[in-house]
C-alpha cells in the first residue's frame, strides 16, 4: 500500500518531498543492485528506515505487493 514510482536521477529529491525521513520505506527496483544502490542514496539523504526487497520488482509483485500509490 502506497508504493510510489521513482526514478534513481531524482529519488532522493522527490522521496524529501514526500516522505518523512523516518518513515518505513521498503525499496524494489528492476534488480537487486538498482535497489541497493536506491537504498544507500536514501539512507544518504537522511531516511532512517530503508529497506531492499531482494528479488526486486517482480519478487515484491509474486507476494502481492502494491505497485501504484494510493
Amino acid at each position: 500500500m502506497g508504493a510510489v514510482p521513482m526514478p534513481l536521477d531524482s529519488l532522493s529529491e522527490r522521496a524529501k518531498t514526500v516522505l518523512h525521513l523516518s518513515r518505513d520505506i521498503y525499496i524494489y527496483g528492476e534488480t537487486d543492485e538498482q535497489s541497493i544502490h536506491a537504498v544507500e542514496m536514501l539512507r544518504q539523504a537522511g531516511f532512517v528506515h530503508v529497506s531492499e526487497i531482494e528479488g526486486g520488482l517482480s519478487a515484491w509483485q509474486s507476494i502481492g505487493g502494491a505497485t501504484e500509490g494510493l
